[in-house]
């Protein structure tokens, strides 16, 4: 009779032990995506990065000029290389700040390391679009060059949702 009872209360035994580490997967499971707020992210993400981007171009330039900077190419790059790099930390912080709503979160570094992958796919494919000086062909219409300039702008906040969602947690 010993045997018939044992096998029974040694799986029941089992499944108390197991039960608290099977609840702690679950919670560390990620929650589900919420179109809304996926959508918040990338539009959030898109604006804020295109204001980054102007503020940080003109405090870059201004610094550049400031320690004494002088031709237009040097000034311009400063402005660039301001414009990324403003543009990168508005992007990456607008979509981690929505995503963070609520008891979730995710990894800010992937959600940066997303809007620079981004980043750097709109730069590659302005260059294919565009051409080295960067003005748009003469004979695309005002919708095509709207079209092609909002693309570009969106997929930095595009590759930041990403590596957010990627990551992205309950919190406990």
């Amino acid at each position: 009779m010993r045997s018939r009872t044992a096998a029974p209360l040694a799986v029941a035994l089992a499944v108390i032990l197991a039960l608290p580490s099977v609840l702690r997967a679950q919670a560390l499971e990620p929650p589900r995506l919420v179109p809304a707020r996926v959508a918040g992210e990338v539009v959030a993400g898109t604006y804020a990065g295109i204001g980054g981007f102007i503020v940080g171009s003109f405090v870059a330039e201004e610094f550049a000029a400031a320690v004494g900077a002088r031709h237009e190419t040097t000034l311009r790059h400063s402005g660039w290389i301001g414009g990324a790099l403003g543009g990168g930390l508005a992007t990456a912080g607008a979509v981690y700040g929505i995503g963070s709503i609520g008891n979730q979160a995710g990894d800010f570094d992937v959600t940066a390391l997303g809007a620079g992958v981004g980043f750097a796919t709109s730069l590659g494919l302005a260059r294919l679009l565009l051409g080295a000086d960067g003005t748009l062909p003469e004979g695309m219409s005002t919708r095509a060059r709207w079209a092609t300039i909002n693309a570009l702008a969106l997929l930095p906040a595009l590759g930041a949702t990403i590596g957010f969602n990627s990551t992205r947690r309950l919190q406990p």
